[in-house]
């Protein structure tokens, strides 16, 4: 029981730390897509229209699709926990 425990709880970690956000990644995705049309000023303006996570993860992904950066759903991740990191502050 001891072994199925601690393999059950291996798993979880190693799984969580495969698919654990790339800021450096993120930040690189969005200087180079994002400030094209954007400032970084519209992140922490008071009449921003992104108010939660799951919004600001639909405006990356609108974006990449108007943009047809055609970003793999890591690099789409990635870009979110960097605006949320550095910007948003979301929990």
């Amino acid at each position: 029981m001891k072994t199925l425990l601690i393999l059950a709880a291996s798993l979880t970690i190693m799984t969580f730390n495969s698919q654990a956000a790339d800021l450096d990644n993120g930040r690189t995705l969005h200087t180079n897509n994002c400030l094209a049309c954007h400032t970084s000023n519209m992140y922490t303006s008071k009449t921003r229209k992104v108010h939660d996570l799951a919004a600001l993860s639909a405006r990356v992904k609108r974006c990449d699709f108007s943009l047809g950066t055609q970003w793999f759903d890591e690099d789409i991740a990635d870009v979110v926990a960097y605006l949320n990191h550095d910007y948003y502050k979301f929990k």
